[in-house]
């Protein structure tokens, strides 16, 4: 199985001032800022409700599958919370395939 972090990115669809008013009040400070990527998911919007952001890690054996099982977990929280959404697109990167450069320790 690979590692997989995967971005969902969704609308809030027309909130009634009701939901407004709990998103506000669940928002973080930092907006996006706060965005990071655990097992769980971490969700953040900016306070004008227009965007949110969903971050996660999958472990799956082919890149679709972590998608859908993001995808999931994102809708997921966001009915548990009562807030509409729409538009969901995700972006995914197999951590498995990043190599990282590192400099050499030397300097002279």
């Amino acid at each position: 199985m690979a590692t997989y972090r995967v971005l969902v990115n969704g609308k809030f669809d027309h909130p009634d001032d009701a939901t407004r008013a709990r998103l506000l009040a669940d928002a973080e400070p930092q907006g996006l800022a706060q965005l990071r990527f655990t097992e769980e998911g971490s969700l953040a919007y900016s306070p004008h409700l227009g965007s949110f952001g969903f971050r996660c890690t999958v472990r799956a054996e082919e890149e679709r599958d972590a998608v859908d099982e993001a995808e999931f977990k994102a809708a997921g929280l966001l009915e548990a919370h009562g807030y509409p959404y729409r538009d969901l697109v995700s972006k995914v990167t197999c951590m498995d395939d990043i190599k990282i450069k590192r400099r050499s320790g030397s300097a002279k």
